[in-house]
């Protein structure tokens, strides 16, 4: 084993400065690349989070998903609507929602399909297709049963199925297509 003595030289020597300054580079560079890469992410996570299943792929609706809706819209009134591919009295009343939110901005609708996950790609289809690709959206990614009862005990699977939600998210269940007249009169209520 040598003492430091030694190795004096070759600490001194040009390579080995101009080996070490290149690692200080090489060091800041990948740091530097790392830091943006992980502040770009950053801010496409949050952008992402603050759009979740509004113009892409619908949120997956699991257990626990409905506290998640009421909690976002703490004090707000809102629609919920639930939806399938299937069921064509879905389609006509998507047009119906899709009209009265172009009428009245407030209105706050979120749709939550209970079609099947695998069929993600077709109900971001239809929900663009009825021009309401603006309008949050989920889709069952569980047990329909378990998830219609997390709902409404009440609810047995009937659609379209409704819910009208007062700021205080004291609620209302509608079976069947809504109507333009009880949409207009629940807004002038929550609205007044």
């Amino acid at each position: 084993m040598g003492d430091l003595g030694t190795l004096a030289p070759l600490l001194d020597s040009k390579l080995i400065k101009e080996l070490c300054l290149r690692s200080a580079l090489m060091m800041t560079y990948l740091f530097h690349g790392v830091l943006k890469r992980a502040i770009w992410l950053l801010v496409l996570g949050i952008g992402a989070v603050a759009v979740a299943g509004i113009g892409t792929a619908p949120l997956p609706f699991e257990s626990g998903s409905l506290e998640k809706i009421l909690d976002s819209r703490a004090g707000k009134p809102f629609l919920l609507v639930m939806w399938s591919l299937e069921c064509p009295p879905c389609r006509k009343e998507m047009d119906l929602l899709a009209e009265m939110r172009r009428q009245h901005p407030k209105l706050d609708v979120v749709l939550v399909s209970t079609d099947e996950m695998e069929r993600a790609d077709q109900v971001t289809a239809a929900v663009k297709g009825h021009g309401l690709e603006k309008t949050e959206s989920w889709l069952f990614a569980g047990p329909a049963q378990r998830l219609r009862y997390e709902i409404d005990p009440g609810w047995y699977g009937e659609m379209p199925r409704s819910y009208f939600y007062d700021a205080n998210h004291k609620r209302a269940a509608v079976s069947g297509a809504l109507e333009e007249a009880q949409i207009q009169a629940w807004l002038e209520h929550v609205y007044p």
